[in-house]
């Protein structure tokens, strides 16, 4: 994966809570204590949103947003139930927190920052978990780790997307000492409005690509349809990799694969299918990360200027399956 360490430093326009130099998790929830008990004590504060809209910030609408798996309550974002958010010291827009203003940020670009993990969080339990996942789905992205590894997709200034990986050599889980012996694409996702555009299959041309040493690849088992869908369309174009994509079980060992061209050759596949990027492609944990996200109306806050969307969250200072269709 490259590393886009050479982004442009220096922005012309006000910057987007990604654009931030977030270098340190404690930096999120600098200020809170002191917010909160401005809050307490004065009881509700007024806020007015960017487009306009004025709301009032109580004890009962904001709370602590764990975006981490690894279990630290300090790595954390404030998030305000109501229709806005706010981020390093402002609340921003959920929307507004998925932009940019660096134009040299486009395309798949490694995740490295603080505030791009925070982007991570809000695509997979905010974005799909809330608002774009159907009433009929029963899946969901786990919270991931500090130490996951991936890429964000960006188009036109916005997080349209991303995937996840298991590196090879990684441990599989907190529990056991077992380590993925491949490396396994493990997540993937692409928002609603931006499916069909074939985004799922370049993320996963991306992957493939990105590991040129590794003569076996992976693929987190169960693949949901919309991924053996974008499994079928690549393989239809990149012949040769047909020996090389797996579904794999972890840790990854023989017993534990089953050639993707092989199973979609084996099954009746739906024809819809071939080009569907409609389901998320998640890891085989169904379990719904233990965030309270009850309202969909909720907002951001960073301790840096104000954000507002539908969701909105804020921090002070501011798994595979895929959703997708080609």
């Amino acid at each position: 994966m490259e590393s886009k360490s050479k982004l442009e430093s220096s922005l012309k326009v006000k910057p987007y809570p990604v654009d931030l130099p977030v270098r340190h998790y404690g930096e999120l929830s600098t200020g809170y204590d002191e917010y909160l008990s401005r809050v307490k004590s004065d009881g509700a504060v007024p806020i007015t949103l960017p487009h306009g809209e004025k709301v009032e910030v109580t004890c009962e609408n904001i709370g602590r947003l764990a975006f981490l798996r690894d279990g630290d309550l300090s790595h954390f974002i404030l998030a305000l139930h109501t229709p806005e958010d706010e981020t390093k010291g402002k609340w921003w827009p959920v929307g507004d927190v998925l932009k940019t203003s660096n134009k040299s940020r486009r395309g798949l670009l490694l995740m490295e920052s603080v505030m791009e993990r925070v982007v991570l969080f809000l695509l997979s339990q905010v974005i799909f978990g809330i608002l774009e996942r159907s009433l009929e789905e029963d899946l969901y992205f786990s919270a991931y780790s500090l130490w996951e590894h991936g890429k964000i997709l960006w188009q036109n200034g916005e997080a349209v997307g991303f995937y996840t990986i298991k590196k090879k050599g990684s441990l599989c889980d907190s529990c056991t000492g077992q380590s993925y012996q491949l490396p396994v694409l493990d997540t993937v996702f692409v928002r609603s409005h931006w499916r069909r555009t074939g985004l799922a299959l370049q993320m996963l041309e991306d992957f493939c690509s990105s590991q040129p040493s590794e003569a076996i690849l992976g693929i987190s088992f169960p693949m949901s349809p919309g991924m053996l869908g974008v499994c079928k369309k690549y393989l239809e174009i990149h012949e040769d990799e047909r020996e090389r994509l797996y579904e794999v079980e972890a840790p990854g060992g023989w017993a534990q694969r089953r050639n993707v061209w092989l199973n979609i050759q084996l099954q009746d596949f739906p024809k819809h299918c071939g080009n569907s990027e409609q389901s998320p492609q998640c890891s085989y944990s169904h379990e719904r990360c233990e965030v309270d996200l009850e309202e969909e109306g909720m907002t951001m806050c960073t301790s840096c200027d104000n954000v507002n969307h539908q969701p909105v969250s804020k921090t002070h200072q501011a798994r595979g399956r895929t959703s997708e269709s080609d």
